[in-house]
């Protein structure tokens, strides 16, 4: 169910709901209050991809960033020569 219904149904009185963090801004649901449930579940991986040898845009490199600030430009365009196959740690 979409983040946007469930805060109406529950802005209507008609329960509570659970949603994303991302989805929740404290100055625009004023009539709302969020209780953090991180403690009840397990952390989700978000994957990311690109086409190996690709030119990325500087874009592209903080569309990267804002899933994961260690992947900055130079360590990803070091993971991007590497060979295919290989393993890269970040």
């Amino acid at each position: 169910m979409d983040a946007d219904v469930i805060k109406t149904y529950v802005g209507l009185g008609m329960g509570e709901g659970i949603i994303a963090g991302i989805a929740y801004d404290e100055a625009r649901a004023t009539d709302l209050r969020a209780i953090d449930a991180r403690h009840l579940f397990a952390s989700n991986m978000t994957r990311l991809a690109v086409k190996r040898g690709a030119f990325l845009r500087s874009y592209v490199h903080e569309f990267l960033r804002s899933f994961a600030r260690p992947l900055t430009r130079d360590l990803v365009d070091r993971a991007m020569a590497s060979e295919a196959g290989s393993s890269f740690a970040i």
